[in-house]
């Protein structure tokens, strides 16, 4: 319907021309002129289908791009040598994929749904990466196209499919992620709204400590008592997973009295200003407390952190005793700050010509994230949401064109790969002789030009 109402209101816009006037257009040497006739909608099949021969690829890009194209053009355009033009051409027919199936018996909808397949297989990444996003919550999207683009080994690929679309039952996500080996796969399943208890027993049961910290934040997920025990009982190694444990609408009888032996101090308050515990609950909570607290463990936590080398001042924003400790919601807020700050610090030197690759270097060995990564923003002159964007895919591709755009060393991208983007090492783009770049500037362009879309247009 949208598509419809778009090709309506911009007829009413476009001024009439006749057939022969269509025709000393499309003859024109002025590329232009050519692209203003491929992008109208009402110029005749034959003429749409002589444009996507065209020399141009700007104007092959139009027709690409234009409803008004007929299927055989479109079929045509699927082997193009440009990839923008099968990249336009796989947002406009995945949005008209809607209902289409394998055994198609009309020949126009039958040319389509090949089209599609094979754009959604085609060389190029962002191609197929293109008529992911686009049929990633469209219920009526083709089932084996859906399967397809959700084995791809590309994350930027597969996650969102994996993460949103209604297409994928749980059946198929249980036999996705088993025969995945690729990381990030069982991340964003572990984000989909509504994980039943089978797939949260199988991500639970993972290694993927990223992947579990996203199904415990996941407010939504149905995971079993006994599945929960099994994680809190592992939770001491991974303080990632304490403040979405703590978060947990619900948690088993037990499992306060556990979390309040090993999460930090401002945790314990979380626990115990929840309303759905019952007094022997808070009963234990406050037990292991008043234990911890006679151990003096808090007392030597905070003096170990107040001695860290990397650790910043922050008396100020610590709560007195008389005050409660931050919820949830004034964590994040105080993680926004920091970040903000982050980037006005990288911005300070940068101004200043002292925000190098060494800088870089010293914050990822630190283990400092956010000042890295604001780093990465100030120095490739990119919105700290493109540079989480790119970085949250952990697709290498995307990562090395951010250290690229930021004037970084070849070597020192596959850090940031490993560090700030979790690539598995096995996985990274290294080098090519003479620290050179591994992927050509056209392909890291394009990377960058993608992500800072998304950012900006809000993009999930």
């Amino acid at each position: 319907m949208k598509g419809f109402l778009q090709r309506v209101f911009t007829k009413r816009r476009e001024t009439p021309i006749t057939y022969d006037e269509a025709k000393e257009m499309a003859a024109s040497p002025d590329a232009n002129i050519r692209g203003k006739l491929a992008q109208r909608h009402d110029t005749r099949p034959e003429i749409l289908y002589f444009l996507a021969t065209d020399n141009d690829s700007s104007v092959r890009r139009h027709i690409a791009a234009n409803e008004a194209t007929p299927v055989q053009a479109d079929v045509l355009l699927t082997d193009d040598v440009d990839d923008g033009v099968r990249g336009s051409l796989a947002e406009k027919i995945a949005h008209l994929s809607a209902g289409l199936t394998p055994n198609e018996t009309d020949k126009l909808r039958r040319m389509t749904y090949e089209a599609l397949d094979k754009l959604a297989r085609d060389q190029a990444v962002h191609v197929r990466q293109v008529i992911s996003e686009t049929l990633k919550d469209i219920a009526e999207a083709p089932q084996p196209i859906i399967q397809q683009l959700a084995r791809d080994t590309e994350s930027v690929v597969c996650g969102p499919v994996l993460q949103y679309s209604p297409v994928l039952t749980e059946e198929d996500l249980l036999e996705i992620i088993q025969g995945s080996s690729g990381r990030g796969t069982l991340s964003f399943v572990s984000r989909r709204r509504n994980v039943g208890e089978k797939l949260a027993d199988a991500i639970a049961a993972s290694s993927d400590k990223d992947a579990i910290s996203h199904l415990l934040g996941n407010k939504s997920a149905q995971i079993r008592e006994e599945t929960l025990d099994q994680l809190i009982d592992r939770a001491p190694d991974y303080p990632e997973w304490h403040q979405p444990l703590v978060d947990r609408p619900k948690l088993p009888p037990t499992a306060a009295g556990k979390l309040a032996r090993f999460v930090a101090e401002n945790l314990i308050s979380v626990l115990e200003r929840r309303r759905d515990l019952k007094k022997d609950q808070l009963d234990a909570v406050r037990e292991v407390v008043q234990r911890r607290i006679a151990s003096g463990e808090f007392e030597k936590r905070d003096e170990a952190a107040e001695n860290a080398p990397q650790v910043k001042k922050q008396k100020a924003d610590k709560a007195t005793p008389a005050q409660p400790k931050a919820g949830a919601a004034e964590v994040g807020k105080q993680e926004e700050e920091e970040g903000e700050s982050a980037f006005e610090t990288a911005l300070a030197l940068h101004a200043k010509k002292k925000l190098t690759d060494k800088e870089v270097a010293k914050a990822l060995a630190s283990n400092d994230v956010k000042f890295a990564r604001a780093a990465l923003a100030v120095l490739a002159g990119i919105p700290p949401e493109a540079v989480t964007k790119v970085l949250n895919t952990h697709s290498a591709k995307g990562v090395v064109s951010l250290a690229w755009k930021a004037g970084l060393p070849a070597d020192l991208a596959v850090k940031i790969q490993v560090k700030l983007g979790h690539v598995p090492p096995s996985q990274t783009l290294n080098p090519r002789a003479g620290n050179q770049y591994p992927l050509g500037e056209d392909d890291m362009n394009w990377q960058l030009e993608f992500f800072t879309g998304m950012a900006t247009t809000g993009l999930r």
